[in-house]
C-alpha cells in the first residue's frame, strides 16, 4: 500500500532534470573562468592554447552535462517525485509499465484524507515540449567561480541584496537569483520531451527538508503510502497471472487494501484503447482461470 517517491537523479529518461545548455551559458562560464584562471597566470584554463568562448556548444562534449551535474546532484539530494496518470485507457502505458498487460494498475483519489500530495495539493500537470530553451539556469549559476558562498555547514551566506549578473547583462539582487533558481527547480521537474505527452503524467513533489514525514523510508528508498479509502479501483491487465489476481483478491477479502472496485481489462472491440469491465472478485477469478485461457 505505498507508491515510490523517486529521486529525480535517477529518472529512466536522460534528458530529464537536464536544463538548456545554449550558447550564452557556455560563453558566459568559458569568459569568467578563463578570466580567474588568467588572473592567476593559466591563460587557457578549459582548453589547451585557445579559448573556449565561441566554440559551438553542440561541439564541446559533455561540457554542459558537467556543469549542469551540481544542478542534478542538488535535485536529487532535495526532492522525490511520485508520478501518476490521468488515463487507464492508453495502450502504451499498458504496455510499458504493466509488462505488456500482465500487471494491473490502481486508481487513486488524491483528494482523499491522509494522501500525501508535498509541495501542491493536486500536484504538477507536466509541461511537454518539443526543446528545452525554456528550461533555462540564471545566468550566473554558470559563474566560473560559484556565485554562491557557503559556511561550514553548507548553508547559503551571500548578501540577498549582493549584485549578479543575469541574462541581457542585466544586474539582479542575489534574492532574485534565488526565487530564479528555485522556479528553475520546479520547472526542471515538470517538463519532459513532447514523445511522452501519451502519458498525462501529474507528479507530486516532495521537498525531503518539509514533507520527509509525510513519506516512508524504507530500504534506502522513500515511498507514498496509500491510506485504504484512497485506492478506489484495481484494474488487471488481460494477461495478468492467475496467481497474481488471486493474492490480490485475497488481501481484497481480507480488507487489507481497502474497498476498491476490481475490473478487468481488455482490447476495445475498435478503437485503439484499453477497455476495463467491472467485475466481483468471484467472477474475477473464473475470468482468469476458465474464460482468458481458452483466448
Amino acid at each position: 500500500m505505498s507508491l515510490p517517491a523517486s529521486n529525480p537523479s535517477f529518472f529512466n529518461d536522460p534528458f530529464e532534470v537536464r536544463p538548456c545548455f545554449d550558447q550564452d551559458r557556455h560563453d558566459y562560464f568559458a569568459k569568467t573562468h578563463e578570466s580567474f584562471y588568467a588572473g592567476l597566470g593559466v591563460p587557457h584554463s578549459l582548453s589547451a592554447k585557445r579559448s573556449m568562448v565561441g566554440v559551438p556548444t553542440e561541439n564541446a562534449v559533455d561540457f554542459g552535462e558537467h556543469l549542469n551535474k551540481r544542478f542534478r546532484d542538488e535535485l536529487g539530494k532535495r526532492f522525490r517525485v511520485c508520478y501518476l496518470s490521468r488515463t487507464p485507457h492508453s495502450t502504451l502505458m499498458w504496455g510499458h509499465y504493466t509488462q505488456s498487460h500482465q500487471g494491473f494498475i490502481l486508481g487513486i483519489d488524491i483528494s482523499s484524507a491522509g494522501f500525501a500530495t508535498g509541495i501542491k495539493p493536486d500536484g504538477f500537470e507536466i509541461r511537454y515540449t518539443p526543446d528545452r530553451s525554456s528550461l533555462k539556469l540564471p545566468l550566473a549559476y554558470y559563474s566560473g567561480i560559484s556565485v554562491e558562498e557557503y559556511d561550514l555547514r553548507g548553508n547559503i551566506v551571500n548578501d540577498p541584496n549582493q549584485e549578479v549578473e543575469s541574462d541581457g547583462g542585466l544586474v539582479i539582487p542575489f534574492y532574485e537569483y534565488q526565487r530564479q533558481m528555485e522556479t528553475a527547480r520546479i520547472a526542471a521537474l515538470t517538463t519532459k520531451a513532447l514523445d511522452w505527452a501519451y502519458e498525462q503524467e501529474i507528479r507530486f513533489i516532495y521537498d525531503l527538508p518539509k514533507h520527509a514525514n509525510q513519506l516512508k523510508f524504507e530500504a534506502a528508498r522513500h515511498f507514498v503510502p496509500i491510506p485504504p479509502a484512497a485506492l478506489r479501483e484495481v484494474i488487471f491487465g488481460f494477461r495478468t497471472p492467475l496467481k497474481i489476481v488471486q493474492e490480490v483478491v485475497s488481501l481484497f477479502r481480507k480488507g487489507q487494501i481497502g474497498n476498491p472496485q476490481l475490473f478487468f481489462s481488455g482490447c476495445h472491440p475498435f478503437r485503439f484503447e484499453v477497455q476495463k469491465h467491472k467485475a466481483t472478485p468471484e467472477y474475477l477469478l473464473q475470468y482468469f482461470e476458465i474464460v482468458r485461457p481458452t483466448f
